[in-house]
C-alpha cells in the first residue's frame, strides 16, 4: 500500500519547484540564526547525510513512535481530533490510544484515507495540541533553524508548536497559513501550494 503514495521529488514527470536547501546550506547562507524572519518564499530544508548533530532530533523522533508516543502521556488520555476540511469545523475526543489503534486500522485495516473521503468525516490529530501534557512533552523537540525560532523564544512563549499525527494518504484541505514551519519526523508529507493571488476552485468538504 505504501508505494502509491511515494514520490520522487527529483521526478522530471513530476518534479518539486521549491526550493530545496540543507540544514548546512542553510547555516552557510544564513548564519546560525538560520531563516530570516518572515522570509517570503516556501522553501525545502533537508537534513545533511553526514548524520552531524541530529542527537535531539532523533531522540524526540524516537519520542514518538508508534509504540513510544504514549508513554509520554498519562493512561487514558485523551485527544482532541479536528475534522479535515478547510475549516477544521468539527471536533472529536477520544483516548490516544484508541486513536492510534483507529489510524492502523481504517479502511478495513489499510491504515489509509482514501482521496474520496470527505474531510468534515475524516478525523486527524493536529492543532489541538496546547495542553499542559503536551507542552511538556514538546519540550523534548529541537527548534529549528530559524530567527523566531530560538530558546529565548520559547522562554518568552512567542512559539506556538503543535504536534500531528495521520495514517497514509491522511491531510487537510485547501487552507490558509501565516509564515511557520512543519517538520515531518516519520513518513512524508506531500504539499501542494498555489502562489500568492491565485485561489483554486474547490468543496470546503473534499479531503
Amino acid at each position: 500500500n505504501n508505494k502509491k503514495w511515494k514520490w520522487d521529488p527529483t521526478s522530471k514527470s513530476h518534479p518539486c519547484n521549491i526550493r530545496r536547501i540543507s540544514r548546512s546550506e542553510l547555516l552557510r547562507l544564513y548564519g546560525d540564526g538560520g531563516v530570516p524572519n518572515l522570509y517570503p518564499y516556501p522553501l525545502v530544508i533537508y537534513p545533511d547525510g553526514d548524520g552531524n548533530n541530529d542527537n535531539g532530533k532523533s531522540k524526540f523522533v524516537n519520542l514518538t513512535t508508534l509504540d513510544n508516543l504514549p508513554l509520554n502521556f498519562p493512561s487514558n488520555f485523551l485527544v482532541t481530533l479536528t475534522g479535515s476540511d478547510s475549516l477544521s469545523s468539527h471536533r472529536r475526543t477520544i483516548p490516544l490510544t484508541q486513536y492510534l489503534r483507529e489510524v492502523l486500522t481504517a479502511n478495513n485495516d489499510s491504515g489509509e484515507t482514501l482521496p474520496n473521503q470527505l474531510g468534515n468525516e475524516t478525523w486527524y490529530l493536529f492543532g489541538e495540541t496546547f495542553s499542559d501534557e503536551w507542552a511538556a512533552f514538546l519540550q523534548a523537540y529541537e527548534l529549528p533553524h530559524c530567527h523566531s525560532c530560538t530558546p529565548l523564544h520559547r522562554e518568552q512563549n512567542k512559539i506556538a508548536l503543535a504536534f500531528g499525527m495521520g495514517n497514509i494518504g491522511s491531510g487537510v484541505q485547501w487552507h490558509l497559513h501565516g509564515p511557520g514551519f512543519s517538520e515531518t519526523l516519520h513518513g512524508r508529507k506531500h504539499w501542494v501550494l498555489y502562489p500568492p493571488g491565485s485561489r483554486p476552485e474547490y468543496d470546503l468538504d473534499y479531503a
